[in-house]
Formats: C-alpha cells, sequence, structure tokens
C-alpha cells in the first residue's frame, strides 16, 4: 500500500505516520511517504504515477499553507480525469481537520470525491476503523 500524508503540523504527521506504521504492519509492500503542502502534495502524486506506483491511500489536512487540502485534491481529482484513470484505480482520500464544518465536510465528499472525513484529534481506533470500513486493511 502507497500512503501520503499530507500534513503542515510535524506533531500531527508523524503521529499519523506512526499509528499508520503500526496499523498496517503486516502488509508486505508498503511506503508512507509525507508533505506538509498541497504544492507538494500534487509533485509526489505526480512522481508516484510517473513511477508506477501510485498511491492508493492520502491523508489529506484541509487546512494548509498556500493550497488548501480541497483544493490539492479537486487538482488530484483533475489530474486523474485527464489521464483517464478508471475509478477503481483513484486515490483514496480522507480528509483531516480541526474544523467541524459541513460545508467543507460536503465539498470534500461531493466535489473533492473524499472517502472519508476525520475530525481532529485523530486517534488509531478512528483510522482503523476507517481503513477496516473500507477493506483497506
Amino acid at each position: 500500500m502507497q500512503i501520503l500524508i499530507v500534513e503542515d503540523s510535524n506533531t500531527s504527521r508523524m503521529y499519523l505516520e506512526e499509528i499508520l506504521k503500526v496499523i498496517t504492519q503486516n502488509l508486505k509492500t508498503k511506503t508512507i511517504d509525507c508533505a506538509v503542502c498541497g504544492e507538494e502534495a500534487l509533485e509526489k502524486f505526480e512522481h508516484k504515477w510517473l513511477k508506477g506506483t501510485p498511491y492508493d491511500l492520502i491523508f489529506m489536512d484541509i487546512i494548509l499553507p498556500g493550497m488548501d487540502g480541497l483544493q490539492t485534491l479537486e487538482k488530484i481529482r483533475d489530474i486523474e480525469q485527464t489521464r483517464q484513470i478508471p475509478e477503481d484505480k483513484k486515490v483514496k482520500a480522507i480528509m483531516t481537520t480541526a474544523l467541524d464544518d459541513n460545508t467543507k465536510a460536503s465539498r470534500a465528499f461531493f466535489q473533492c470525491e473524499a472517502l472519508s472525513y476525520i475530525t481532529k484529534p485523530i486517534t488509531a481506533d478512528k483510522i482503523h476503523d476507517e481503513l477496516n470500513k473500507f477493506g483497506m486493511i
């Protein structure tokens, strides 16, 4: 499983990375990459496609410096559409945020095709439940 964490908070990024390492420890092939802003996430996303090892899952914070998480995910969806990526091959996205905002949640699901929306504080149980619910672990 190829995972990208997009989170500008160093503490949150490291915490999420540790949770994912534990949850995915039994997977034979896994990579967990990190980005601190939307622009860096787009670069990493494109690079992985060019290498032939695209991300399976992205954890994307909504509030990021520069391009926010929703804008970044919209651009990722545009890239997938341009490349005519089949629905089942599109990256799964889980949005993370400190905001409990219905407008942002609606946009995440309907406009950005997010798989899930998790409000902080993030726990290992929340992550495990979401990945399990969608058959990713």
